[in-house]
């Protein structure tokens, strides 16, 4: 296992910073690899739990902690005749020295198989499941949150004629929720899509999607007996472009949304974004997004939000053993079917965010990071107005 293969170790420092890849990402995956290993990291946050300027820590809690993850990591995948089963994730323990109320396993973990059929046919099907405790800032309560969430998602299609290729999708997702406090905000949502693409060679490719997704709250009930819903709906056209160390993405669509809630204001509008990633194939890789989109936590007592966002960073590799990036990141939500009986209720939060990071890798085996980040969020809502400074170490060993 050579230094590539920590990537997945360093996810508290460079992968973390990077937004999530404009269009496709630049580097291709190995089709085969085993990386097994454990990491430790040791956060600094001098605002934990979250608190505005005016606001003093309870007496049994720590407005800053010091967080230690221990966990096991793992990615992995392996080829099976013209199968790809796959498996990447983390499984841990976070241990807080003051706040002990948030000590908590974190699990993150996707498993699957990239399938194929023939020579035209191919697709995803993947299981995910996650574990913790619910970031405090959403809460909207300094409370013991365990957030558990699992995605189904199922996907494929298949080559027709020249360039032209019809896909369809389906995904399901659920998250829960064990605080009496937070049970309104349990979600079960299922999506379904469709869409044709065309491309007749690697540089150009152009698309268009509909989707329909329904998102249930089961236990936030209505006047009338009934619990509360959304249905969104969305038709979406995508361009993507490749050449020269360069993908430039583009989408353009129609979202709606529709709610049960009698008082709720419904959205139809616009959504898309616009994304470049660039790399000169070596060193030095930049990226940047913005974006509209419509979508539901799960977290926040709501019933959906309009986000909008822009991001932006830069990796630049000195050596072979030293990585250095630095990030940013804008976001507005404005929250719809707002679930005013529910603790923490918003209408909207802004949020700023700068970081850097630092990561090295003295020997194939090892990883040591360095990440820093600040952080702002404004709110409307009794609890989440904050300003947060943190610092976090991570160190990785692969087996």
């Amino acid at each position: 296992m050579g230094g590539t293969g920590l990537a997945v170790l360093a996810a508290g420092t460079i992968a973390a910073l990077a937004p999530p890849a404009p269009a496709d990402d630049l580097a291709e995956e190995a089709p085969d690899r085993l990386r097994l290993g454990v990491e430790m990291r040791v956060l600094y946050d001098d605002n934990i739990l979250r608190l505005d300027e005016g606001r003093a820590a309870p007496p049994d809690r720590s407005r800053d902690d010091v967080r230690t993850t221990v966990a096991a990591v793992a990615d992995v995948a392996q080829r099976v005749s013209r199968q790809r089963l796959f498996l990447r994730g983390a499984a841990g323990y976070d241990f807080y020295a003051r706040n002990r109320f948030l000590r908590r396993e974190r699990i993150d973990a996707t498993g699957g198989v990239d399938w194929r059929v023939g020579s035209r046919c191919d697709g995803e099907a993947s299981l995910g499941y996650g574990r913790g405790q619910t970031n405090l800032e959403e809460l909207g309560a300094l409370v013991r949150n365990t957030r558990d969430s699992r995605t189904l998602l199922l996907d494929g299609g298949c080559t027709i004629g020249v360039g032209w290729r019809p896909e369809v999708g389906y995904r399901r997702r659920s998250v829960d929720n064990s605080a009496p406090v937070r049970r309104r905000s349990d979600l079960e949502a299922e999506r379904v899509s469709a869409g044709l693409a065309y491309g007749r060679s690697e540089r150009l490719t152009v698309a268009l999607a509909v989707a329909r997704e329904r998102l249930d709250f089961p236990h936030r009930p209505l006047g009338d007996r009934r619990h509360d819903a959304t249905r969104l709906g969305s038709a979406v056209a995508r361009v993507t472009w490749r050449g020269g160390g360069l993908i430039a993405g583009g989408t353009l669509g129609y979202a709606e949304a529709d709610s049960r809630g009698v008082e709720t204001r419904d959205f139809a509008g616009l959504v898309g974004g616009a994304s470049l990633a660039w790399s000169n194939g070596g060193r030095l890789r930049l990226t940047a997004a913005l974006r509209r989109d419509l979508d539901a936590s799960g977290d926040v007592a709501a019933g959906y939000f309009v986000a909008d966002r822009g991001e932006a960073a830069a990796r630049y590799r000195i050596g072979r053993a030293v990585d250095v990036e630095l990030g940013g990141l804008l976001e507005r939500r404005r929250f719809r079917a707002v679930d005013a009986a529910s603790v923490g209720a918003r209408s909207f939060d802004r949020s700023v965010e700068l970081r850097a990071a630092l990561g090295w890798s003295p020997v194939d085996r090892a990883r040591i990071g360095l990440e820093a980040v600040h952080a702002r969020r404004t709110t409307d809502a009794a609890f989440g107005t904050y300003r947060s400074t943190r610092g976090q170490l991570v160190l990785g060993l692969a087996f």
